[in-house]
């Protein structure tokens, strides 16, 4: 930024009460956009920070993708060649853009080039959800090329850029329950409501294996006892109540304060609690 955009920022943080200003850093920290983007997305959300990051990331402004980032101005044409490098062989042949897509082996060598991992790296989360790809094992045309569109990057060189502020939404938690609750729609068979116990106890040893130290136990807890698919709602609130209970579930009130949490996370809690009395014994 020149020295007149620097005054103009300066200006517009004066205004606002302490509140906003933390507001405005801490989604700075996260988007490592410019104060005068924080505070335009931070109004138009009436100053609630997890709603402005998240369409942020959703619709960034047009000033982040400069073209400056690595070879030239974004173009259409360079962006569809990008999506043929990878398209399906059977799906070359139609001409109608709905039919296009890359398959499982395209996805494979996409991320292959793009030097990630897809079975253990929770940046291809990130890069699935600006796409909003809709199942597991396939983009579609539509999904890469808006993808692509929003994150500006028509080439690999472009997006191997993108990654640390993609490795970024992972690290905050507004942009990682984003991306967390994303996960559960992305992992779903189509035309289901809930998720195979299974696949949902490896999004979340995939998801959840640093952040919460109770997560192996709760698992072994559903494969005895629960035996069932993962509703959506179960699935968000597994991500509250790991950050509300960490490490321990001393404290926990079924009755009062954490009446709210479903029956399975009551019935998970007083098991672990009676085997720690056992335990004492």
């Amino acid at each position: 930024t020149n020295r007149k955009e620097e005054e103009e920022e300066d200006k517009d943080m004066n205004k606002l009460n302490a509140g906003q200003k933390k507001g405005v850093q801490e989604f700075v920290a996260v988007t490592r956009t410019t104060n005068t983007n924080a505070i335009k997305y931070l109004k138009k959300f009436a100053w609630n920070l997890q709603a402005a990051v998240t369409d942020f990331l959703e619709h960034p402004p047009k000033s982040t993708a400069s073209s400056s980032s690595g070879g030239g101005a974004f173009s259409e044409s360079t962006l569809e060649t990008f999506f043929q490098k990878y398209q399906s062989e059977e799906t070359k042949k139609e001409t109608a853009t709905d039919k296009k897509e890359i398959d499982a082996e395209g996805i494979m060598r996409f991320f292959d080039d793009l030097g990630i991992n897809p079975e253990s790296d929770l940046v291809t989360l990130v890069l699935a959800n600006k796409m909003n790809a809709q199942e597991m094992g396939k983009f579609t045309h539509e999904e890469f090329t808006s993808g692509m569109r929003q994150l500006q990057c028509d080439s690999m060189v472009k997006l191997k850029k993108k990654i640390p502020a993609m490795r970024q939404e992972l690290v905050d938690s507004y942009a990682f329950k984003a991306v967390y609750e994303y996960a559960f729609r992305f992992s779903k068979e189509e035309n289901q409501k809930a998720l195979n116990l299974d696949t949902a106890c490896a999004m979340w040893e995939l998801l959840l294996k640093d952040k919460w130290s109770l997560l192996d136990k709760w698992c072994d807890f559903l494969n005895r006892e629960h035996k069932k698919a993962i509703s959506g709602d179960t699935w968000n609130q597994i991500l509250d109540f790991s950050r509300a209970y960490n490490s321990s579930l001393f404290g926990y009130d079924a009755e009062g304060k954490d009446a709210a949490w479903p029956v399975l996370i009551d019935e998970f809690v007083e098991e672990q609690l009676e085997k720690l009395k056992e335990g004492m014994k």
